[in-house]
């Protein structure tokens, strides 16, 4: 077995079970697979590496092929090999999102932490409108929840607003 062979197979068993179990024949998929990336990794490094420089060192010269394999590896693997998407339902994966985002009360924690300061602590519009882009949000909202007394009722009064901004949050990453 070739070392992209282990590669492929190690990597696509533990994130795409089911399509290696519906394989005819994984061990010629694999192997067919593992000879590909080889061939392309070879073909692409001499590609990258270009031609040798004069007065190159001998040191400099195995930098440069170095550079060159690993790029090609990284090109060639990803393209061919890992897997972006593992195998979840779209349901598992909007739950493993929401898991992981920043939760929307962090929006009230920012703008009472805003208000609470003793200094004039507004944020530029450069700052706001970067936030604002984050979230997906509109500046002007952002504006609205730092003047709110109470940032957290504002947010639960803006319920529907913030969970279209989540949608698009979770449709565009």
């Amino acid at each position: 077995m070739t070392h992209y062979q282990t590669l492929a197979r190690q990597h696509w068993t533990r994130y795409a079970p089911a399509r290696v179990a519906a394989l005819p024949n994984p061990d010629e998929f694999f192997q067919t697979l593992g000879q590909e990336v080889h061939h392309q990794v070879t073909a692409l490094t001499v590609q990258l590496a270009g031609p040798d420089v004069p007065e190159e060192s001998y040191l400099e010269k195995v930098g440069r092929l170095s550079a060159a394999r690993l790029q090609a590896e990284e090109l060639v693997l990803t393209e061919l090999v890992w897997i972006t998407s593992p195998e979840t339902t779209p349901v598992e994966d909007r739950e493993a999102w929401e898991a992981d985002r920043t939760s929307d009360s962090w929006l009230a924690s920012w703008a009472e932490r805003i208000q609470d300061s003793r200094e004039d602590q507004t944020p530029a519009t450069e700052e706001l409108t970067e936030l604002a882009a984050q979230w997906m949000l509109p500046a002007v909202f952002l504006e609205a929840l730092l003047e709110a007394e109470f940032p957290a009722q504002y947010l639960t009064e803006q319920s529907e607003l913030l969970a279209r901004a989540a949608d698009r949050r979770y449709l565009n990453r």
